[in-house]
């Protein structure tokens, strides 16, 4: 009797520890498709952040990263992810505007925050509060920032832009909010693909248009093609990206994987930034090299350009009220770091 209950106590041991071990032991495979052409930083952000996971998982979840178009379209990505096609999207918040009209305040917009205040009011401040109710409609499981661009090119050119009568009849590329707003002092707002504004300028079907960072630009080669180069990118101080996981896929996740899916994606975030801001270091010297005059927006242009901005920003507010909410947030945030940033500036 004895030995039976003895074999019958070890069956029970061993198969607890059996089924602890294989429990551990699971493996997660994700799809995760992005908005983002293959090749480009942005895509390789997303395809880092699905390694970084892998690796420090141990194996235990593996994502599968597809660039826009392999699995379905760069806008399609987040509905994806709601009806369950796909386990993860890696997007921006601006591309939700069909939908969420306060999209673009979390992603990019004019005038707006730089990269290290933007990330301290993600971070520490309401933004990622306020970022969660966003989403609330899509019912993600998780959805937290992962990447963040530094500031983009203003544009390429081939004509001097150096007062606020230059933009008027400007035949311009570009997008979004700033497109109403270029379209307020004058412009003629054409959007084109990316890999449409060379021949468009080249063949001067625009004037002048904008894409991204230094180094996407240059990888586009607009310099080849223009004579001017405008900076700062006031349209777009910086860039978050993001990720939207399902809810069932998260729900599955042991508590664990999703402390890694958490690290990994605020660790791309940082790396995001210093790569992005390296490359571009080099490629505005690249420019240089290349004959490229640079031209720097008049202070005074760039002021009637934020009016502009502002009085944008409170129409749209005035029929929304979760944007004028986050509206007012992003205000009185800035108000307090510009304090900060001016008493703590060094001099030259």
């Amino acid at each position: 009797m004895k030995k039976n209950v003895f074999f019958i106590a070890g069956c029970i041991v061993l198969a607890v520890f059996m089924f602890s071990t294989l429990s551990m032991a699971e493996t997660f495979r994700w799809k995760m498709a992005s908005s983002w052409p293959k090749g480009t930083i942005l895509q390789d952000c997303a395809d880092d952040f699905a390694a970084k996971v892998s690796a420090m998982s141990d194996g235990r979840l593996q994502i599968k990263s597809y660039a826009a178009g392999e699995l379905m379209g760069a806008l399609e990505v987040t509905e994806g992810v709601r009806m369950g096609t796909i386990d993860v999207s890696h997007c921006s918040p601006s591309y939700q505007v069909g939908k969420l009209p306060a999209g673009p305040l979390f992603g990019y917009i004019p005038f707006g925050m730089k990269a290290v205040p933007y990330l301290t009011w993600y971070y520490q401040d309401e933004g990622m509060q306020l970022y969660r109710e966003l989403y609330e409609p899509f019912d993600p499981g998780y959805a937290a920032p992962c990447g963040i661009l530094p500031m983009e090119d203003l544009a390429w050119s081939n004509k001097p832009i150096n007062t606020i009568e230059d933009f008027k009849g400007l035949k311009f590329r570009t997008s979004g909010y700033w497109g109403e707003i270029l379209n307020n002092a004058g412009a003629s707002v054409v959007m084109l693909p990316a890999g449409e504004i060379y021949e468009a300028l080249q063949r001067q079907v625009i004037d002048a248009g904008e894409f991204s960072i230094p180094s996407m630009d240059k990888d586009l080669a607009f310099y080849e093609i223009t004579k001017y180069l405008l900076l700062p990118g006031v349209h777009q101080p910086s860039t978050i990206l993001d990720i939207n996981i399902n809810k069932r896929s998260w729900n599955k996740l042991p508590d664990d994987l999703k402390e890694v899916v958490k690290t990994a994606a605020q660790a791309m975030t940082l790396e995001t930034l210093t790569l992005c801001i390296n490359r571009d270091v080099h490629a505005l010297e690249f420019f240089q090299e290349k004959g490229v005059n640079f031209e720097y927006l008049a202070p005074e242009v760039q002021k009637e350009l934020k009016a502009k901005t502002n009085d944008l920003m409170q129409a749209k507010a005035e029929k929304d009220p979760f944007f004028a909410k986050v509206w007012e947030s992003q205000k009185q945030f800035r108000e307090r770091y510009n304090r900060y940033e001016t008493l703590t500036e060094i001099q030259d």
